[in-house]
């Protein structure tokens, strides 16, 4: 009679009557009201650091990086409200600017982003300046202001990989001109999710950043448990998600990487999986089959979202009964799958970049190692999905091009 049950259809009205969730948004809240978990230690770090700017002195560049989901975004968002709520008591001028680096990964981009936040009086084209143009534009709006400027780039690792460092080497030397006690005293906090950030700017520009690094590990297995116990308790309904749930969710997510946000997204799953089986609670066989789902609706989503080469090379992964392959073999398999569909390949170059970029979304991973005995790097790539899912994936695929 259970299966039966389980098998009901599902409708609004009968989610709408399920009282698992109280408030479903604090799952995803950036900043939760009970304050943020175990990252005490960075905050204050950079608390030192950005302090100076209260004595209308800049801070040079300050790195934060460290995996997905380490709470590098929240901590820093954070901080620039706790930072321009004490400017103002102090009375200090303090203007902030946030800018992705994901969606603007150009140096001409980022200006004129920033340039649209710290000089909101005036409007700025997306399209058609020149760098030229826009750097103009900040170095004069930087002059006129008279202020503090703290400028936050987030993912600032995907303008360094695409766009080079120009940026980084404009921003570190503003202060450092004739004129700048009349001018601005512009700050930088650099946020990365890729560790190996520094191998992407060049000596000269490292010469002129600031040497302060805040590292945000990833979460361990008890601080993963104690993030989801907090956000469980106002999330859900007493008594919906017991502890063993929480702690086989911070056991899973802690084995892969430490993000407490998948580990939020998998307990948000859970309770999705405990409604649409009309039950009033999570149960353990629920984290799995809950698990499994997630994972296969996210690579799906991903492979949905890419060009038609980068869908192509994936498919030539696929194809492979191979689970690690290395990178010469992978163009060559790419190369077939081109021919097949009558399109020419692009470079080695561009899909060396292709397996970079799905190594940061996580659809495969990617490893150079050195080969001492060929004296050369030598890129390995795993694939680590199950049978079935691959042949689905192939499909979706084939049906996309």
């Amino acid at each position: 009679m259970d299966s039966i049950a389980e098998k009901k259809a599902v409708t609004f009205a009968s989610v709408l009557r399920n009282n698992i969730y109280r408030d479903r948004d604090v799952l995803h809240a950036l900043l939760p009201s009970t304050g943020l978990l175990h990252r005490t230690e960075q905050k204050n770090e950079l608390v030192m650091e950005l302090a100076p700017i209260l004595m209308n002195s800049a801070v040079s560049c300050v790195f934060v990086y460290g995996n997905p989901g380490t709470g590098k975004t929240a901590v820093i968002t954070q901080l620039m409200e706790e930072l321009e709520a004490e400017a103002k008591r102090q009375k200090v001028k303090l203007i902030k600017a946030y800018v992705n680096c994901s969606e603007n990964r150009t140096e001409t981009t980022i200006l004129i982003d920033i340039l649209s936040q710290i000089n909101p009086e005036k409007t700025y084209p997306r399209v058609g300046w020149t760098r030229a143009k826009a750097v103009s534009e900040f170095k004069k709006v930087s002059e006129e202001l008279k202020t503090n400027v703290m400028v936050v780039l987030d993912e600032v690792d995907y303008a360094l990989k695409e766009s080079g460092d120009d940026i980084l080497y404009r921003l570190s030397r503003i202060n450092t001109k004739v004129n700048a006690k009349t001018s601005s005293n512009v700050s930088t906090i650099l946020i990365s999710n890729d560790v190996r950030v520094a191998d992407y700017i060049k000596p000269k520009t490292q010469s002129t950043l600031g040497r302060v690094r805040v590292i945000f590990a990833p979460y361990a297995e008890e601080e993963l448990r104690d993030i989801l116990k907090d956000r469980a308790k106002s999330a859900f309904a007493k008594d919906a998600v017991s502890d063993p749930i929480l702690q086989k969710i911070a056991e899973i997510e802690a084995s892969r990487g430490g993000d407490a946000r998948k580990a939020l997204e998998l307990l948000d799953s859970c309770a999705k999986a405990a409604i649409a089986k009309g039950r009033s609670k999570v149960t353990l066989d629920l984290v799995d089959e809950a698990d499994r789902t997630l994972e296969k609706d996210t690579i799906f989503n991903i492979v949905a979202t890419l060009t038609k080469h980068q869908k192509l090379l994936y498919l030539a992964m696929l194809k492979s009964s191979k689970k690690e392959l290395d990178g010469g073999n992978v163009y060559k398999l790419y190369s077939e799958v081109c021919e097949k569909q009558n399109v020419s390949p692009l470079s080695i170059r561009r899909v060396r970049t292709f397996l970079v970029n799905f190594s940061e979304l996580g659809i495969i991973k990617s490893e150079v190692t050195w080969l001492r005995s060929l004296r050369k790097k030598s890129r390995t790539i795993t694939m680590d999905v199950d049978a079935a899912t691959k042949k689905k994936l192939r499909k979706s695929i084939r049906d996309s091009i």
